[in-house]
C-alpha cells in the first residue's frame, strides 16, 4: 500500500509565491531574489516577503541558505520535463527487463540545445527508419563530417535527406546524389514518431 504524503495547506499568496519560485527555478535555473519576489507581487517591504518565505520553509516546501541572495531551493524539486521514467527494455516475445526505480531517460540533449530545429519528413526514408510524418531533430550547421546524415537544400530550394560520403551527398530516398550548388541545413541528430 502506497501512502500519499499530505500536502501542507497554503494561503493563496503563499501558493502564488511558491508557483513563482518554482517557475523561476525550473525555467531560469535559479531562484528569484527577495526584491524580485516583492516587485512581482507588489510587496513593498522585504520583511513581508521574508514572512512568506519563512512560512513556505516551515511547511517544508523550500529551503534557504542564510546570507545568500539566490539561495532559495525547492525541497522536492520537480523532475526534469525533458526526461521520462525508464520502464524497461522490451525484447519481442520475452519478459521485459525492468529499469531500476528512479531511473530516467534524459532527452534534454535533443530539445534543450540552441541551434536545434524540427523538420517534418514528407517522405519515408527506410534506411534511416524514418516514416512519412516523423519529426527529425536537426542541429543547424553548415558543415558536417563524412558519414553524417544531413538535410541538404539545393539551389532551387528543393531539400533531401542525404548521407555525406566525403565527396558528395548521397540521397537516402534513392534519388541520386547532390553535387554542385547545395547547402547543408543541418545534421540529423534524432527522430520522433507519434503512434
Amino acid at each position: 500500500m502506497v501512502l500519499e504524503q499530505k500536502k501542507p495547506a497554503l494561503t493563496q499568496r503563499q501558493s502564488d509565491i511558491y508557483e513563482f519560485l518554482k517557475d523561476k527555478i525550473l525555467n531560469r535555473g535559479y531562484g528569484p531574489t527577495v526584491r524580485e519576489i516583492g516587485n512581482h507581487f507588489g510587496i513593498r517591504s522585504p520583511n513581508g516577503v521574508m514572512c512568506h518565505l519563512k512560512a513556505l520553509e516551515k511547511k517544508g516546501l523550500i529551503t534557504r541558505e542564510s546570507h545568500m541572495s539566490r539561495a532559495i531551493q525547492l525541497s522536492d524539486p520537480p523532475q526534469n520535463r525533458l526526461s521520462l521514467p525508464f520502464g524497461g527494455k522490451l525484447m519481442d516475445g520475452q519478459k521485459i527487463v525492468e529499469g531500476d526505480e528512479g531511473q530516467r531517460v534524459d532527452f534534454a540533449d535533443l530539445f534543450d540545445t540552441e541551434g536545434h530545429c524540427c523538420v517534418a519528413a514528407g517522405s519515408a526514408y527506410p534506411s534511416l527508419g524514418v516514416s512519412e510524418g516523423d519529426n527529425l531533430i536537426v542541429n543547424r550547421t553548415t558543415t558536417c563530417e563524412p558519414g553524417k546524415t544531413v538535410v541538404i537544400v539545393d539551389s532551387t530550394g528543393n531539400a533531401r535527406i542525404c548521407r555525406h560520403s566525403g565527396e558528395h551527398f548521397e540521397s537516402l530516398s534513392g534519388a541520386g546524389s547532390f553535387n554542385g550548388q547545395s547547402r547543408i541545413l543541418g545534421v540529423v541528430v534524432g527522430s520522433i514518431r507519434r503512434i
